[in-house]
């Protein structure tokens, strides 16, 4: 049985030359990490090559239909991590530097088993932005995502009248788009006996993390987004 001597790690739309024939012009290219002889990933971001299909089937010995679906299936995994550390650090990053009081609030408000465990709510909280800003800097299928809260931008969030979420929408740069945004987001949670709540994330998915959080991780969102755009 043939010992496949690559990790398919997704699809590449930034490498458009094949490392392997040469050929240029590609749409697109599969990322493969080289694997050592127990079948493990053996390097970083740096020993990743990009083939076209037709040369990541034949190192593979596989077709090319099944490279597509491979790419694609470890590409969809990988943007589900970079959701989950965008999620980690919307919530997370803004508590960092927080007395240690409040770090212990925020991670135990969320990580409520973990409190009567010697867990540290501050080495998780440094733990979970390590890892978090790691997987959006590697560089494996694209380039660095953003991290950093000075990348943060404000959501505008309706609640229903039950408190689920109705609409969330980024906040405009311009101004005059900015309180048209608001005064339309008043009349609409008007009409549904609902709220409306800005907060600061990493993308829309996060801001509604940060939405449904507590009173104090809210209050840390805030104050690090005005700090960080005084």
């Amino acid at each position: 049985m043939r010992t496949a001597k690559w990790a398919v790690k997704g699809i590449v739309d930034d490498f458009t030359e094949c490392d392997c024939c040469g050929r240029r012009g590609l749409k697109r290219t599969v990322a493969l990490m080289p694997l050592d002889a127990e079948g493990n990933e053996d390097g970083t971001a740096e020993d990743v090559v990009y083939y076209g299909t037709s040369c990541a089937a034949a190192v593979l010995g596989w077709t090319q239909g099944k490279v597509a679906a491979a790419a694609s299936a470890a590409q969809a995994d990988r943007d589900q991590r970079d959701d989950y550390a965008r999620r980690t650090i919307s919530i997370y990053a803004p508590v960092e530097f927080a007395p240690v009081r409040d770090r212990a609030r925020v991670y135990y408000g969320r990580n409520p088993g973990q409190r009567a465990t010697g867990v540290k709510a501050s080495d998780e909280v440094a733990r979970l932005l390590a890892e978090a800003r790691a997987t959006l800097a590697d560089t494996t299928t694209g380039p660095p995502r953003p991290a950093g809260i000075e990348d943060f931008h404000r959501y505008v969030i309706i609640f229903a009248s039950d408190r689920r979420i109705h609409l969330v929408r980024r906040v405009p740069e311009d101004e005059e788009r900015r309180l048209e945004q608001a005064t339309a987001a008043r009349r609409r949670a008007e009409q549904i006996r609902g709220t409306v709540l800005v907060v600061a994330a990493l993308s829309a998915e996060a801001a509604r993390d940060v939405s449904y959080a507590d009173d104090l991780t809210r209050e840390w969102n805030t104050k690090t987004w005005q700090a960080a755009h005084a």
